[in-house]
């Protein structure tokens, strides 16, 4: 059975719902648009959502050729503009790298402070820099999401929790933790890096962000106590275009430029 893209998904603004597309555009810093915004306090602190899972509840758009982003708020709200350049400023991922960018005046920012109930700032991140966490490009398989569904009596967990880019069908449970080199998918090329290991976001719900899974617990049980890991990191080594139905060549498979 040849494996394909299932899904595609980005999170316009980092830590907030996800987007899911039929297709994106590539770049060498990952999907075009992708975490291209995060939320900071006014110490410039990045909100992460497994501590702010009211988060979640926000629904972004983000139209980049337009230059508009829209929030949709759990009460039905919608605030959008042209997200203007403000401050420069720099924040820091959870591991401590600095993401250099601006602060973002104006109603969307005040609309994120008055829905938290404290002074935030909605930053865009400098086009240089990565968005995601470690590495551009999140990748699994639905059939390893399905393997998890054994710990639940049967129910299969929403893909979302993971917050995958790339989603594929096709391959067996687990396989994708195994690749180690390019993965061809259409015109577009990816290597393989590592498995991405979980932290507590993946038990929030990712429609109103409260704890109500234990996804770590899950996975700690099915591979090992040490091994909390789900999906793999991918760096993006020719850019392009992906679409949902997109063949996808494994590391095995894949010819190397």
């Amino acid at each position: 059975m040849p494996i394909t893209v299932s899904e595609l998904a980005t999170a316009p603004v980092k830590g907030m719902r996800l987007h899911r597309s039929s297709e994106v555009q590539l770049g060498p810093r990952g999907v075009t648009g992708d975490r291209e915004f995060l939320v900071v306090n006014d110490d410039c602190k990045l909100l992460l959502s497994d501590r702010n899972p009211r988060l979640l509840q926000i629904e972004p758009s983000w139209d980049w050729s337009q230059n508009v982003l829209a929030l949709r708020f759990p009460d039905g709200s919608v605030v959008q503009g042209v997200p203007e350049a403000g401050a420069a400023a720099v924040t820091r991922n959870y591991q401590g790298r600095e993401i250099p960018g601006r602060l973002v005046p104006g109603p969307l920012s005040a609309a994120l402070s008055g829905y938290l109930g404290r002074k935030v700032h909605l930053f865009k991140r400098a086009p240089d820099q990565l968005g995601a966490d470690d590495h551009p490009v999140t990748l699994m398989s639905e059939a390893s999401l399905q393997a998890l569904a054994a710990e639940f009596s049967g129910t299969t967990p929403d893909p979302r929790r993971f917050r995958m880019t790339i989603s594929v069908t096709g391959a067996d449970a687990w396989a994708e933790h195994s690749w180690s080199g390019q993965v061809a998918i259409g015109d577009i090329a990816l290597r393989a890096i590592a498995p991405v290991p979980r932290c507590s976001v993946t038990t929030h719900n990712p429609e109103s962000g409260a704890t109500d899974v234990r996804i770590l617990h899950a996975l700690a049980r099915l591979r090992g106590k040490r091994d909390i890991t789900f999906g793999i990191w991918c760096d993006v080594e020719r850019p392009g275009r992906i679409r949902v139905g997109d063949l996808v060549l494994p590391p095995a498979e894949a010819a190397p430029d």
